[in-house]
């Protein structure tokens, strides 16, 4: 065993950080209900410059303090540690996490005797982490692979605690405290799983109808009054919604004078072949669901008798890709979320806004996490590492702006902001 020296020994002094809501989370953004549920908790702090840094790589050792103190697992610092880990500094404000972690066994390292604490954490270290210092018994979960981490990403999708796929992916602040703030949430208040539509954005028309949908999906206004929620597969090209690619997902929605019953319309659409036929309940309105499951593009379609004698139609399909099963699920989340609104108002595009406000920050030093965050479904792209010289330069794209801004993170400043999604300027 390694004997470490506790920052108590060498210097008494903690930096304060920022306690109020953050510069650079922007209100009803994506992981704004998370970061602000776990704020509110006492799980995480911001920085001195009142910033999150939401999009910012979290390390090991930051996760197993997150995932500790979400847990409600108290460490106590020590005058000295005694760690089995060859890589740890004297004085590190790590050492206590480490130490309560590896002594209830929720950390171990690695082969080599390191722990790698300044080593980005990936999503199933983190889900590792997570559960077992919460205790969950994976014991009975079935999984189809031998990997060490399958259990754990079994039970996590079960839970809907996470939506990334990609074992080794890295984990940014917001993506980890989203999925920290869903298990406590779960917890709570005594649920069998999340639900993924909880925090998502509102679209309502002034038809008569409101629906939920997930962040980074576009919202499409067609000519004949229906629209489109859009996931596009930008990673195998797909430049238009009317026919679905392997990751893609819509769903049109349109509303249409009825005249018939419920029974009606579900015996005709018998008569139709269709044989994936249910009945349900959506806002209260009866309604019923069809669903194909298809080699390349599988549907499920949903019809809702609203009180105004109307049936709104939500036609969903998705493409047959890796990401099949997370698009029905989104779709589904869709789809149930509807509800009639009488006096309804068409929800503006405020991307006009928006870009006004982000084009005025161009060039001002300090506003760029500002500006970012003014556009709740920005991607990043592309980081280009040795950037104008000063550090690296990040490439955000909206796909509802349709804008790349280019975002220098030394200067914390918006260098340019260009037209559709490119890093070439």
């Amino acid at each position: 065993m390694r004997k470490f020296l506790s920052a108590i020994s060498i210097v008494c002094i903690l930096a304060p950080l920022a306690s109020a809501s953050f510069t650079d989370v922007a209100t009803g953004s994506q992981y704004d209900a998370a970061i602000t549920y776990l704020q509110d908790k006492g799980v995480i702090e911001g920085y001195e410059d009142g910033s999150f840094k939401p999009d910012q790589d979290v390390t090991r050792a930051e996760a197993l303090k997150l995932i500790l103190v979400g847990s409600g697992i108290a460490t106590e610092e020590l005058e000295t540690y005694e760690f089995p880990f060859s890589d740890l500094e004297n004085g590190a404000w790590y050492l206590q996490y480490i130490d309560k972690g590896y002594e209830l066994g929720i950390v171990n390292g690695y082969e080599d005797g390191t722990f790698k604490p300044n080593q980005n954490v990936n999503l199933v270290e983190a889900l590792k982490m997570l559960l077992t210092a919460k205790g969950v018994d994976l014991s009975g979960i079935d999984v189809e692979t031998s990997d060490w981490f399958a259990p754990y990403i079994a039970y996590s999708e079960n839970l809907n605690l996470i939506e990334l796929q990609l074992p080794e992916q890295t984990l940014s602040r917001a993506e980890i405290s989203e999925i920290i703030y869903r298990l406590m949430y779960v917890e709570e208040n005594g649920l069998d799983e999340f639900d993924i539509s909880l925090n998502w954005q509102s679209y309502q028309n002034e038809l008569g109808y409101e629906v939920k949908y997930p962040y980074g999906w576009q919202v499409i206004t067609n000519s004949d009054g229906s629209v489109v929620l859009w996931n596009q597969d930008e990673g195998n090209g797909q430049e238009t919604w009317a026919r679905e690619y392997p990751n893609s997902a819509s769903v049109t929605l349109k509303m249409y004078e009825n005249t018939d019953s419920l029974e009606e319309v579900i015996d005709v659409m018998q008569e139709g072949g269709y044989e994936d036929i249910s009945e349900t309940s959506v806002g209260g309105n009866p309604a019923v669901i069809i669903s194909h499951i298809g080699d390349v593009e599988s549907e499920v379609d949903c019809y809702v008798f609203f009180p105004s004698g109307q049936v709104f139609a939500m036609l969903g399909g998705y493409g047959t890709g890796d990401l099949a099963s997370q698009s029905y699920e989104e779709i589904y989340a869709i789809e149930m979320s509807a509800s009639y609104v009488e006096g309804a108002v068409t929800t503006p595009t405020e991307w006009d806004a928006v870009l006004e406000e982000a084009r005025s920050l161009i060039q001002v030093d300090g506003q760029g996490a500002y500006a970012l965050s003014l556009f709740t479904d920005k991607v990043l792209i592309e980081t280009d590492t040795i950037g104008v010289g000063t550090g690296p330069v990040d490439y955000y794209y909206s796909a509802g702006a349709d804008v790349t801004l280019k975002y220098e993170r030394s200067y914390d400043v918006v260098l340019d902001i260009m037209d559709g999604e490119t890093s070439a300027f």
